[in-house]
């Protein structure tokens, strides 16, 4: 049997709302995923900050030793920062916490623009760590299945060319050289609940919302029927917020859940699309998802 209900539970958005939680630039969301054989807890991303992320987990009365997995969404420090305090917390209980990322989850992330100059985006440890906590590191370019009804999408197809907002992204190659960087590790979470669609979890969106939706709908030949997460619409010009969220629309999706690096104004012209249906996420934002 398949999925028959998924919570969703933000542990860290750039968003408190109206709690005691703390917040910081970033997104680190659990699912608690059930079928009729189980229960099983994913975490999508850990926030910037090992302290936010174990302040907010134990402020909401979750234990993150029963995770199954982590899935990193890209490598980016924002959403990478709390794995050490994951790893200790299962290696504390006698287990071993399971990484599922791209390979390129360890190079180095930089921005160069104009107006700001970044050398050091990416995640903040080095493979030492994983070896210190016995992590059960799982790198893949392509679709893996990790929870029952539920997948780590990987490198997403570039359906709806967003590639000029990726233009001021840069890494670095084995020998040195700066070359550009077209973030091909960020992609995000689908499960399928029974008699209702796939619920996409991302995490940035630096491959484009409407691609992930796209790329997951296609992969899985499944509806879309909710996405969660960042939509990284900042620097959008507002006809690109437009036609994103009208492909999300022909794309089937009903309900848009938005947080994180979306922008204001962003989230104002999706709300213009789906009305009703568009939700503010934040630290501590909960939401169920069944039939």
């Amino acid at each position: 049997m398949g999925v028959y209900r998924v919570d969703v539970i933000v542990l860290n958005d750039d968003y408190s709302g109206f709690t005691k939680l703390l917040s910081s630039h970033g997104l680190s969301i659990l699912l608690k995923i059930y079928s009729d054989t189980a229960l099983e807890n994913l975490l999508l991303d850990v926030g910037p900050s090992n302290h936010i992320l174990k302040y907010n987990a134990t402020s909401l009365g979750i234990d993150l030793s029963g995770v199954k997995a982590v899935v990193l969404s890209h490598r980016h420090y924002d959403h990478t920062g709390g794995l050490k305090y994951l790893m200790k917390a299962l290696k504390d209980v006698n287990k071993r916490l399971t990484i599922i990322a791209h390979p390129w989850i360890f190079k180095p992330s930089i921005v160069l623009d104009e107006s700001r100059q970044e050398f050091d985006k990416g995640m903040p440890y080095t493979n030492n760590i994983f070896t210190k906590f016995n992590a059960n590191l799982i790198l893949t370019k392509s679709s893996m299945q990790v929870a029952t009804s539920t997948h780590y999408l990987g490198e997403v197809g570039n359906y709806y060319d967003l590639s000029r907002y990726k233009s001021n992204f840069y890494t670095v190659l084995d020998d040195g050289e700066l070359v550009p960087d077209d973030l091909p590790d960020d992609t995000g979470i689908a499960v399928k609940v029974d008699g209702l669609g796939l619920i996409i979890i991302s995490g940035c969106s630096h491959s484009g919302i409407s691609n992930i939706v796209r790329h997951a709908s296609e992969m899985l030949k499944e509806n879309v029927y909710a996405v969660v997460g960042g939509f990284h619409m900042l620097r959008y010009d507002d006809n690109d917020v437009v036609e994103a969220a009208n492909a999300l629309m022909e794309l089937g999706v009903e309900q848009v859940y938005v947080g994180h690096c979306t922008g204001f104004k962003a989230e104002k012209i999706i709300s213009d699309t789906f009305k009703d249906n568009l939700h503010k996420i934040h630290s501590g934002f909960k939401v169920t998802f069944k039939k």
